[in-house]
């Protein structure tokens, strides 16, 4: 059941690899509207996490079907000081506080908004850096980052819906406003991991047959991220109708 429920989750890591594509194919699609636009960091952030993903996968891959040895694998494991892929964790951390942070200080025009964003992405970045050199994160599923990571985006998101809440966008209705549905896109994952992220760890050293099980509903909840994210690139085109307070 273990070993099952494992391979579901590398082909919901495929398929969040292939949606992750496809933004990207949209964005070079919708590229003159996106290039001046804060949009312009979400594309990064999916590109970087998509090269990371398959980076993981890939090793994953070797490793399973033995296209280097057991001893091998587990040598340049025990080189970078882990057991496990979680060593990439924190790359993937570090790229989401810095792309993240960089489209929600772009997002935003008020000056205090964006130093306020500007410097807690350095706080975010020396928080991600302590993690890994004091506390060694990167040598097994680290909560607290992923605790963090979803707080700021909880806050960061729903500081931007508020704000498209409050701010006339000239009769563009929601469902054709691209930051509508990038910020739920962030938000809807980013709710139901914090509540399964305070036991994921614990789950991982004691039970993983239920650690896979929940590791699907986070994966499929990415999915739905992911889906909303495609959405908001799709809506793209409709940027340049917004008035200059977006």
């Amino acid at each position: 059941m273990k070993q099952i429920l494992e391979q579901y989750n590398i082909y919901l890591g495929y398929l969040l690899l292939f949606l992750s594509l496809i933004v990207w194919g949209l964005a070079l699609w919708q590229k003159e509207y996106l290039k001046i636009a804060p949009i312009k960091w979400i594309i990064l952030l999916l590109g970087s996490i998509a090269f990371i993903t398959f980076f993981e996968m890939a090793f994953i891959f070797v490793i399973k079907h033995r296209y280097i040895s057991k001893e091998n694998a587990l040598m340049i494991l025990d080189f970078l000081g882990t057991r496990t892929t979680s060593f990439v964790n924190p790359i993937s951390y570090l790229i989401k506080f810095i792309f993240l942070g960089l489209f929600l200080r772009d997002v935003f025009k008020n000056p205090q908004k964006k130093r306020f964003f500007q410097y807690l992405i350095y706080a975010l970045i020396l928080f991600e850096l302590v993690q890994v050199v004091i506390f060694k994160s990167y040598k097994e599923y680290n909560s607290l980052s992923s605790t963090v990571k979803n707080m700021f985006i909880l806050g960061g998101m729903g500081l931007l819906l508020y704000k498209l809440y409050r701010t006339d966008s000239r009769g563009i209705p929601l469902q054709k406003n691209a930051y509508f549905w990038i910020s739920l896109g962030f938000l809807l994952p980013a709710i139901a991991e914090i509540f399964l992220e305070f036991i994921f760890t614990k789950l991982q050293k004691t039970d993983l047959l239920s650690f896979y099980k929940l590791y699907l509903v986070r994966n499929a909840s990415q999915i739905v991220g992911f889906t909303l994210l495609i959405v908001g690139v799709w809506q793209a085109k409709y940027l340049r109708f917004l008035p200059k307070e977006y």
